[in-house]
């Protein structure tokens, strides 16, 4: 599982970044969470544990850092710069999500990481990239999500556009920078030298969905349907007894759904409706009728019931649901982990099998828990030095 194994980035990057260098973690690589010596301020955003607020009870920190080391680093020092660039020289990976132009003016730019590892991959996440009449702009997930053209598509047609749960965007945006960081790495292998690996969440959100590409096509723009397919009917959310499932009837799945449904509207079993156009025309009136047949069913009743007569339908799982799936469970999705802040508790491990495993998840770093070890083995500081450091509060 360990294919990146030998393999070092230094992770500089905040909320917009961090998902990156937990799935080259992920992969068998060493990642280091450079974090000021006050932590980095993810550290500072809930949820929490126990509903703590803690620096070592973030659970957002500690999912997107776990299995990292951490070490503390006062970039705005020089010495603290000092160090960084001494750590370049060992590593392949620089990982980073400062406001364009921020590196440069800590002495830190590109010109000067490549001076001292010209093999060195840079990787930038941002808003809106490293050029562009945007560059400078503030870009919270919710701007990117905004502006990358998937929050116009997002919610009930009769109400304004929403934000998706969570942060898509960024969270989108690190899961092309992994990829990305990947690409540079096989060219660097192939006989190249480190290049720059520059991701803009606005384009990475704009990029998951079709609206963007459909619209460059023919120029039609899509509109918001809610959970309502665009294109098919019935698909959409139905409620049972006990919560909701989604179904999808595409034309195949038409004539089945009809035998599965007794006391459907007798008008149905002419043939006009066979074609999917026909029925997403009046998907209103036909999920009317049917969310009065799915109501007599539980969640699992009608799944089984309609997935053994080959119609795709599945529950609409809550967070605890979906961890006592068993489905998940069976692929062993979550392990145990245990940590000295957050306890014994399990973690969600990477989503890809690789021969059938996955590499175990780890629990996240503590704040400096690496940064003696770090500085020591592989700088050759003595602990003399070390100590100074941290008197200094350069680390």
């Amino acid at each position: 599982m360990e294919l990146l194994a030998g393999y070092c980035a230094l992770d500089l990057t905040d909320l917009k970044g961090q998902l990156c260098g937990k799935l080259l973690r992920d992969l068998g690589m060493e990642v280091i969470k450079i974090e000021p010596p006050g932590g980095d301020p993810v550290r500072r955003l809930g949820p929490f544990a126990h509903d703590r607020p803690h620096l070592e009870g973030s659970l957002r920190f500690a999912y997107l850092n776990a299995g990292k080391k951490s070490l503390t680093l006062d970039l705005v020092h020089p010495e603290g710069r000092a160090l960084l660039l001494r750590l370049v020289e060992q590593a392949d990976v620089l990982l980073e999500s400062f406001a364009p132009g921020e590196l440069d003016r800590l002495g830190l730019g590109p010109d000067v990481l490549r001076a001292r590892n010209p093999r060195l991959v840079i990787t930038s996440v941002t808003g809106f990239g490293q050029s562009g009449p945007y560059r400078d702009y503030l870009c919270p997930d919710l701007v990117a999500f905004a502006m990358g053209g998937l929050m116009y598509i997002s919610g009930d047609p009769a109400l304004p556009p929403v934000k998706a749960p969570e942060t898509q965007a960024f969270y989108y945006a690190s899961v092309c920078a992994a990829l990305g960081t990947l690409l540079a790495l096989w060219h660097r292998a192939q006989g190249g030298e480190g290049c720059a690996v520059d991701v803009a969440a606005q384009e990475a959100i704009a990029t998951h969905e079709h609206l963007i590409r459909a619209f460059g096509f023919d120029g039609h723009s899509i509109r918001r349907h809610g959970s309502q397919h665009a294109y098919v009917a019935p698909a959409n959310i139905f409620p049972t007894r006990d919560g909701y499932v989604y179904l999808f009837v595409s034309r195949p799945h038409w004539p089945l759904l009809l035998a599965l449904w007794p006391d459907h509207p007798p008008e149905l079993d002419d043939p006009k409706w066979e074609p999917n156009e026909a029925r997403r025309a009046q998907a209103d009136w036909i999920n009317e009728q049917l969310a009065q047949f799915t109501r007599q069913f539980t969640k699992e009743e009608l799944t089984r019931l309609m997935q053994e007569h080959g119609v795709p339908c599945l529950p609409v799982n809550t967070p605890a649901e979906f961890m006592q799936d068993e489905q998940v469970r069976y692929r062993e999705l979550f392990r145990p982990a245990a940590h000295p802040v957050l306890g014994e508790y399990v973690q969600v491990a990477f989503p890809v099998l690789l021969d059938g495993a996955r590499l175990p998840p780890a629990p996240p770093p503590l704040l400096g828990q690496h940064t003696r070890e770090l500085l020591t083995d592989r700088l050759g500081l003595s602990p003399t030095e070390v100590e100074l450091l941290f008197a200094q509060g350069i680390v």
